[in-house]
């Protein structure tokens, strides 16, 4: 466990810092994506004066950044959504812009990197056609195989990108490839979905709170790498305290509806990856309940430090990091696809000799 997740754990050790804590403290936030959380966690509990002026001014800089960032990412909302309710598709708004129009906890620190949007499933085609005509194009250089992928493989279509702007967006018909292991049936996240007032000209909609968290725990432990890293085990954190402060009976929600939509495995990797990393706090029944849910001892112990290894790696650079992410890679490929499928994909992949922009996507997102 570095000095970033000790500090999310227990905010109070700073008071007792010097500048080598401070100096290593640093890249560590700037690494995870976390130091606009990082202020706002020292200003809620009374801390900020124990910071030095010169990381303040830094993370203050990254929080304004963000807020930029996060304005442009709604213009780009509401653009996309105005060309799709002409074509009446609802749209549904995930991950940091889902957080951002319902105005959850992480959207006050958050940075978003693109938008991700989702539409059922027989409407994709026609909301890509629909936003191809619109002045969107692919964001890279997707070959016919790259292309197949996408549509025959997985749960989104190569990322669209505005030719005079810069936010790329993600339009997904799924949370999950439909060749991986978890299969998510679509039409249940709708049946549950909830409509937020954050554009003109339509409803826009969002997943239930329940499967907010699902998804965040499906997209980290699943179906990629951890490039989320920690900052996405911290959004579940947010989400999770918000949740439960909020709805009485969460605990039994979200279990509930993990059984239903097959995720038990990914909800008790990012259940109790954020309380040995973030200091999320359990009840011994949620704890119980996930227990059926983990692998085998041996697996778990192994998961468990690869994820301590990737997350929260003591320094910047180390080599056991990189293997860690490796075995990580190899993994989230197994799970999200069969393996002569998997075979065939990373075959191509290394006779073409280029960089793999499908391995690449954020899967799911």
């Amino acid at each position: 466990m570095n000095l970033l997740s000790k500090v999310l754990r227990d905010p109070q050790r700073i008071r007792d810092w010097g500048v080598q804590e401070w100096n290593h403290f640093l890249p560590l936030m700037r690494r995870a994506r976390l130091l606009g959380r990082c202020l706002r966690l020292f200003e809620e509990h009374g801390l900020i004066v124990e910071v030095p002026q010169r990381i303040q001014d830094q993370m203050r800089g990254a929080l304004a950044q963000t807020l930029y960032v996060q304005g442009q990412a709604l213009r780009e909302l509401r653009q996309v959504h105005k060309v799709l309710a002409r074509e009446h598709i609802p749209v549904m708004a995930l991950k940091g812009v889902a957080y951002l129009v319902a105005e959850l906890p992480p959207s006050g620190w958050r940075n978003l990197a693109d938008i991700d949007l989702m539409v059922p499933k027989k409407d994709v085609e026609q909301a890509e056609d629909a936003l191809l005509s619109a002045g969107w194009q692919p964001s890279g250089d997707f070959d016919d195989y790259d292309r197949h992928y996408y549509r025959e493989w997985m749960h989104e279509v190569p990322p669209l990108k505005h030719s005079m702007r810069e936010i790329e967006v993600d339009l997904h018909h799924n949370l999950a490839p439909p060749v991986s292991r978890i299969r998510i049936e679509a039409d249940a996240l709708w049946e549950t979905a909830r409509s937020v007032t954050a554009v003109k000209g339509g409803e826009l909609w969002v997943l239930a709170p329940t499967d907010l968290l699902l998804h965040n725990a499906v997209h980290l432990f699943m179906n990629d790498e951890l490039r989320g890293g920690l900052r996405d085990v911290v959004d579940f954190c947010d989400l999770y305290r918000h949740f439960v402060a909020e709805q009485p009976g969460f605990d039994e929600q979200l279990l509930l509806r993990a059984r239903e939509l097959n995720c038990g495995r990914p909800l008790y990797y990012a259940a109790i990856t954020g309380q040995r990393l973030a200091g999320l706090v359990l009840s011994d029944e949620f704890l119980r309940a996930l227990r059926p849910y983990a692998p085998s001892f041996p697996l778990a112990s192994l998961m468990h430090g690869l994820i301590e290894r990737v997350l929260a790696p003591e320094r910047l650079g180390m080599t056991s990091t990189a293997i860690a992410n490796w075995l990580l890679f190899v993994r989230s490929h197994w799970v999200r696809m069969p393996f002569g499928m998997l075979i065939r994909h990373l075959s191509y992949k290394a006779l073409v000799s280029k960089k793999p922009a499908t391995l690449d996507a954020d899967l799911p997102g």
